[in-house]
């Protein structure tokens, strides 16, 4: 006979004191049944362990997003735990009641204690419903810009260009600014030349120089097409040449086009906008 002793629901003295007079109650019975629990548990850990796997080669194999594969898997892994024991203790005999009720008290008290933690498993669960990165994508965020090399419930790693690991909290990362350079397909790479109004300044001239430099690169887009962008200011011309290209291209494009047009400005002898020290001073 299963014992059904009311326990004060949460207090661990009771729960104590019901598991011990149900012991005493069952005898050889509870010994049974005890060995048998644990050749449940064991054996429903390893079918458990089976159904993940299982889980993540399905997910694979359906090309599901790899940032969401262990996040699903450990929280069904997790789930089905519970369950098991959940069921075992009920099938010993103990009353689950008690355990459930001084679980949840001990779970509010560790919740309170970690509430960073707890802030930042919130902002995992939002970056993964939202999407605002994967995997891969190419970020800016917090003062710091990298590669997404892992995203997991607690935090996310970075990648930068110097090859350093950065982690973030998924809890200041939900809840910040985020730039992903990597959503679009294409982007647009802008250098500026910036000379002094001076009478030999043919702008018609050099807006087309400019944009002979971006398009004989076949890395540059003819679909946004290319411009140059002229502001007039004191003293200063910009010349702000813009070219569209694929957003992997980005980098490359950008170092070639500003050092294209540095040797452009040197080989024009362009007047520089800055040459005027000394006027107003020693």
């Amino acid at each position: 006979m299963l014992f059904l002793q009311a326990t004060a629901v949460g207090d661990p003295n009771n729960m104590v004191n019901a598991v011990i007079n149900w012991f005493t109650q069952n005898g050889l019975d509870a010994v049974k049944k005890i060995v048998i629990g644990l050749i449940i548990l064991y054996v429903g850990f390893r079918i458990i362990k089976f159904i993940r796997k299982s889980l993540a080669k399905a997910f694979e194999k359906r090309n599901l997003d790899a940032t969401l594969r262990p996040v699903i898997t450990s929280i069904v892994s997790i789930a089905l735990k519970v369950m098991l024991i959940l069921a075992v203790v009920n099938y010993i005999g103990i009353p689950t009641t008690s355990f459930i009720a001084l679980l949840g008290a001990a779970g509010l008290a560790v919740g309170m204690a970690l509430s960073g933690t707890i802030q930042n498993v919130a902002g995992g669960i939002i970056i993964l419903i939202f999407r605002p990165f994967k995997l891969g994508d190419y970020i800016a965020t917090q003062g710091m810009e990298g590669f997404v090399e892992s995203m997991k419930i607690f935090s996310t790693v970075i990648r930068t260009w110097d090859n350093k690991l950065i982690t973030l909290p998924n809890g200041t990362l939900s809840g910040g600014n985020v730039t992903n350079y990597s959503t679009m397909e294409q982007r647009r790479v802008n250098v500026t030349l910036e000379v002094a109004a001076d009478k030999k300044v043919v702008i018609d001239k050099i807006e087309k120089d400019l944009l002979d430099i971006a398009n004989r690169n076949e890395m540059t887009l003819k679909d946004p097409s290319t411009s140059v962008w002229v502001t007039i200011g004191p003293g200063t011309i910009s010349f702000d040449l813009r070219a569209w290209c694929k957003g992997a291209d980005y980098w490359t494009l950008l170092g070639y086009l500003q050092r294209e047009v540095y040797n452009y400005n040197v080989k024009e002898e362009l007047p520089c906008p800055y040459t005027v020290i000394g006027k107003y001073g020693n």
